[in-house]
């Protein structure tokens, strides 16, 4: 019952704001949060991985200018016997061969600049793809972060609500011993008493999930958690505006753009088959053989000695197409297809972007006009429940109706924690859809995280953190320079 009277003048409902933990240690605002998911979230660090194997593919190549050199050696045994009347032949050797072979690339038929290009403009496609790839898992984070407050938020009007339904029902309980109302309204106190214990149970649930959920998406526990304002100053001033950034940076449709050029130089490079290839060769080769043997001619017998042989040569080749089974027609038609799909690809993703622009655009617009209808609402619903109590003082009202009013008070508020919550979500989102949700972009200080990698992180101390407890939370009083809950002067409005 104390705990439950405690609760009433933590939180009215209109704010976000909210202490998570009960220690008082570091706070975790939604900028740090961002930091800390863009240096240590597996995904983005996958992504980044797989980029850095793109960027071989340059080097790869580029090696289509260089030369290649390659070594050759042998050493083994042999013994030949031959006999043909008169003569007979037999000798025995222990043969060793090395030598070198070098091929400079004079011409390739424009193959290797193409290739060049096409690996340069994959490398920058793919690097888009991480820029969307971190977008994503910000945009996830900040719903993640925005969804623990609001669960804790919708979990205390919950148990305010319950202790006043309590005291409710005590009163109801008080006033029917004296004969002043009947065993209908202690049923109906009784049961709005119910629904609110029912009701605190499944918000105590959902803010569960929600710390897994922000577990997931940023990768720690936070410290503590407090409400985030609105990037107003990183928002478009208009539709126009926010589509213009949006067809200059959206990182899909940049990715577009390069899988386009890529292809276009895949084309020349199907197309160098056609050209001739020339060719600086040298090679020399020394050959060792440690023999002895005789031949026999009839007349009489020849020993046979050491022998030793080198080869040098510098050859200019040139190898000239002349017919390839139409391998080289097909292909050439194959790169050509690609290129046109990709070309296709570049105008749907950018109605994509336009689309996705326009609906986070609405969407922010949308939230931020029901956000000021919502507050007048709760209090509008405040007043209410004010006058309802005093007319079931007087006796016009019944006990019903004042359970009503609190009902709707009740979910007045929740409305408001929500919207508040749409608000920001929506407002990262129009920057997402712009390609702005970036750490320059969103002004974010990751160096702090990179001098501690998050693979240095203890798990174990990780998941030693577990979920606040509510007493010790309603004990903590704000940080300096900390946002302090607007609502805590409206705590007796409820």
């Amino acid at each position: 019952m104390l705990n439950h009277l405690k609760l009433k003048g933590i939180l009215s409902g209109v704010s976000l704001s909210a202490v998570l933990l009960g220690t008082p240690v570091q706070a975790e605002t939604l900028e740090e949060a961002l930091a800390y998911t863009y240096v240590a979230n597996p995904t983005i660090l996958s992504q980044r991985a797989y980029l850095r194997s793109v960027y071989e593919k340059i080097t790869q190549s580029f090696s289509g200018y260089k030369p290649t050199l390659s070594g050759e050696a042998s050493y083994g045994y042999s013994y030949t016997r031959t006999k043909s009347s008169p003569v007979f032949n037999e000798e025995e050797s222990m043969p060793f061969t090395f030598g070198v072979n070098a091929v400079q690339p004079v011409f390739s038929g424009f193959g290797t600049s193409a290739s060049v290009k096409a690996a340069k403009a994959q490398f920058e496609a793919e690097r888009a793809n991480l820029r969307n790839v971190e977008q994503s898992s910000l945009v996830n984070s900040v719903a993640a972060y925005t969804d623990v407050i609001r669960a804790l938020a919708v979990l205390k009007l919950n148990q305010n609500n319950e202790a006043v339904l309590q005291r409710q029902l005590e009163y109801t309980q008080d006033r029917f011993r004296v004969g002043e109302l009947t065993k209908t309204d202690v049923a109906q106190a009784e049961a709005r008493h119910a629904g609110a214990v029912a009701g605190r149970i499944s918000a105590e649930g959902d803010l569960k999930v929600a710390y897994a959920v922000y577990k997931k998406a940023i990768g720690k526990m936070p410290d503590k958690i407090y409400e985030p304002e609105v990037p107003t100053a990183k928002l478009p001033q208009t539709l126009d505006d926010a589509l213009e950034i949006a067809l200059k940076s959206n990182p899909l449709l940049q990715s577009a753009e390069m899988q386009a050029n890529s292809a276009l130089s895949s084309i020349d490079v199907a197309q160098s088959d056609y050209y001739p290839s020339v060719d600086i060769q040298a090679s020399y080769r020394n050959m060792k053989a440690g023999a002895h043997g005789s031949y026999d001619l009839g007349a009489g017998t020849v020993e046979t000695g050491r022998a030793r042989e080198e080869d040098t040569s510098v050859m200019l080749v040139m190898d000239v197409p002349l017919y390839r089974a139409g391998n080289t027609s097909s292909k050439v038609r194959e790169s050509k297809y690609i290129a046109g799909q990709a070309r296709i690809n570049v105008n749907a993703v950018k109605r994509d972007v336009v689309r996705d622009t326009t609906q986070a655009w609405e969407n922010y617009q949308s939230t931020l006009a029901s956000l000021a209808s919502l507050e007048e609402q709760v209090r509008a619903s405040a007043l209410a429940l004010e006058g309802v109590r005093y007319e079931e003082q007087a006796g016009t009202r019944t006990i019903l109706d004042v359970l009503n009013a609190e009902q709707e008070l009740l979910d007045a508020r929740v409305s408001v924690v929500t919207a508040k919550k749409n608000l920001i979500d929506a407002s990262y989102q129009l920057i997402a859809s712009m390609g702005l949700m970036t750490p320059s972009g969103l002004g974010l200080d990751i160096a702090r995280y990179r001098k501690k990698p998050a693979a240095a992180q203890s798990e174990s101390a990780q998941t030693q953190q577990t979920q606040p407890r509510q007493d010790q939370a309603d004990q903590d009083q704000p940080e300096q320079n900390q946002p302090v809950p607007a609502a805590e002067s409206d705590a007796r409005a409820g």
